[in-house]
């Protein structure tokens, strides 16, 4: 009887793990980080930096806030029956979060935003987030997501700054360099050149 119960604890301590592995990554993440992307979401680390970044600066100027940005099914683990219910995975998000973090909580699906602040009101949010069309590719929910944390932070007067986004600036500095690039092809290769054949051109007799 005593090998059965040892046998029994074992098997239970062996399957919680395992449940929590197979359960709600977000909550996972999302106790000791201010955002959470799932691993496979494929989404430019410039895109992910502005998220993160947006999200530091509104919790530094006064304004917490976490998000969770499920761009799949499989993002949500065994509470993927709140697919495209944003709203009502906020709640069951924000419950499960409770015991660590009990303020506002941003949840970004295709399918649109939700928001969830435990027992204070959110009406107010609920407005500002539907100004704001969510992405439906990983890359545009990423962005949106970036606005969205924006619109709220503004909605209680508190200006976020904005991010360079890498690679536009790469873009730019690319663009620049070819365009020098080009003005010394078009303007002093042609002059240059004139002026040799000048030099090398026989006068006549």
């Amino acid at each position: 009887m005593r090998r059965a119960l040892l046998v029994a604890a074992a098997a239970v301590l062996v399957a919680v793990p395992a449940a929590r592995a197979n359960g709600d990554p977000a909550s996972d993440v999302l106790i000791t980080n201010q955002v959470y992307i799932g691993p496979e979401v494929p989404v430019p680390q410039s895109d992910q930096e502005q998220l993160t970044k947006t999200v530091a600066a509104a919790n530094d100027r006064g304004y917490p806030i976490r998000v969770a940005l499920i761009a799949f099914t499989g993002d949500l683990g065994t509470a993927d029956s709140l697919w495209r219910h944003p709203q009502d995975y906020a709640r069951f998000l924000g419950s499960e979060l409770a015991f660590v973090y009990r303020k506002r909580l941003l949840i970004a699906m295709p399918s649109g935003f939700g928001v969830y602040h435990g027992r204070t009101p959110v009406a107010r949010e609920r407005r500002a987030l539907a100004a704001v069309p969510a992405g439906k590719t990983p890359v545009e929910l990423t962005r949106s997501t970036t606005r969205a944390v924006r619109a709220l932070a503004a909605q209680q007067g508190i200006e976020l700054p904005t991010f360079e986004h890498k690679s536009t600036a790469t873009r730019d500095r690319l663009l620049i360099a070819a365009a020098g690039v080009l003005f010394l092809l078009v303007v002093l290769v042609p002059g240059r050149w004139l002026r040799r054949s000048r030099a090398i051109t026989p006068e006549p007799d």
